[in-house]
């Protein structure tokens, strides 16, 4: 801070210094009295500016020596948290979006009354193994068939976690047209439910619609007849041995009319109501009947003919026994779904080959009939 002065002694100092600053043998020229206060003034304040300066500190942007180099904090280590795992429940369920449905797809068309099989691939996404004390529980929503509470035991063995498991329970169509859904989940030997994410369920989702069966029975030759690798068609439906030469195989060729089934339409059942035949000694000695889709053109002749049994067949008989019962048939299903919009379903019947026991074996049907249940929009 600068210290002030007292104004005589300002005044003091200001005489002083004039005389001393003029010129040595000089004399001065004649001013007026304020002429020579001002000068002595300036002199003395430019004095005491220089006396300031002098005992003021310097300002740190004056400073001209090398700075120092100015220390930096050191970095903390900022701690990385450690993970921790998060325990896996004991009871939980997980799926695969793909393959969760392997039977009855959400909103799948059933006919009033109809009976199926609803199938569900899920897995053991908990710690606890399930075992057959476990089990499957109808939980809410519509029964189709099943009353509420209804149970069944999840699994005959065991299964780990990680480990996936089909699950099955057949159910049946109600008999008004309608969606329909119910709801399922698990039950542990405690009484505990448990499912998808924990508690969560799953489904079964039908359309029950009206529908209309249809009695399908062969068109007859040129169309549908009997064939063997040389000659043919003859006029009846015959599978076996050939009466010509009993190491020679004929085959039955059923054509059957399906214009009348709009290509819209949904097949919900297909029967085989094969149960009227005649049998010469032993067919079933030549192995299992076998049914194929054939296509041809308007008539069958002996070019038709099919040696062996190559795979596809969608239907096939072990023994009269199996023929008496009129059975569904998913394959058969299948196919004539994938032919509607023609007029034609033709279906080969066929043994795979002789026995060679010079016995003619071999079975003729009378009107072998498909039993056709479908829905149309």
């Amino acid at each position: 801070m600068k210290q002030k002065l007292p104004y005589a002694l300002v005044i003091a100092l200001a005489v002083v210094l004039v005389g001393c600053n003029l010129p040595t043998g000089r004399q001065p020229t004649s001013s007026s009295p304020e002429a020579a206060f001002t000068q002595a003034a300036e002199t003395v304040a430019a004095e005491l500016t220089q006396v300031s300066v002098l005992n003021s500190p310097t300002p740190e942007t004056m400073v001209t020596d090398t700075p120092t180099d100015t220390l930096q904090p050191s970095p903390t280590d900022t701690p990385i948290p450690t993970a921790t795992d998060t325990p896996i429940p004991c009871l939980l369920v997980g799926y695969n979006p793909a393959t969760i449905d392997q039977t009855v797809p959400d909103n799948q068309v059933m006919s009033p009354g109809q009976t199926f099989i609803k199938t569900w691939r899920l897995i053991n996404a908990g710690s606890c193994t399930w075992n057959s004390s476990y089990e499957l529980v109808f939980d809410h929503g519509d029964g189709m068939g099943v009353s509420s509470g209804y149970a069944q035991t999840l699994t005959s063995g065991s299964v780990a976690p990680g480990q996936s498991v089909d699950v099955s329970v057949t159910l049946t169509a109600p008999a008004a047209p309608g969606t329909y859904t119910g709801y399922w989940r698990f039950r542990d030997p405690n009484g505990i439910y448990f499912g998808i994410g924990g508690s969560g369920t799953w489904i079964v989702r039908i359309k029950v619609v009206n529908s209309v069966t249809a009695n399908l029975t062969p068109v007859p030759a040129p169309e549908s007849g009997t064939i063997r690798e040389s000659a043919g068609p003859f006029p009846d439906y015959t599978a076996g041995e050939s009466n010509v030469d009993f190491t020679k195989m004929v085959e039955a060729y059923l054509s059957y009319d399906i214009s009348g089934i709009p290509s819209n339409a949904a097949i919900t059942l297909v029967k085989t109501d094969f149960s009227h035949y005649v049998v010469q000694n032993n067919p079933f000695s030549l192995g299992a009947l076998n049914a194929y889709v054939a296509d041809y053109g308007a008539a069958l002749d002996s070019a038709d003919f099919v040696p062996g049994l190559p795979p596809g067949n969608v239907a096939d008989w072990s023994s009269t026994t199996a023929l008496n019962n009129v059975e569904a048939s998913d394959e058969l299903k299948s196919a004539l779904q994938a032919k509607l919009g023609s007029s034609r379903f033709i279906l080969r019947i066929q043994f795979g080959g002789s026995n060679m026991d010079a016995v003619n074996d071999r079975i003729t049907f009378t009107n072998p009939t498909l039993i056709v249940t479908y829905t149309t929009p």
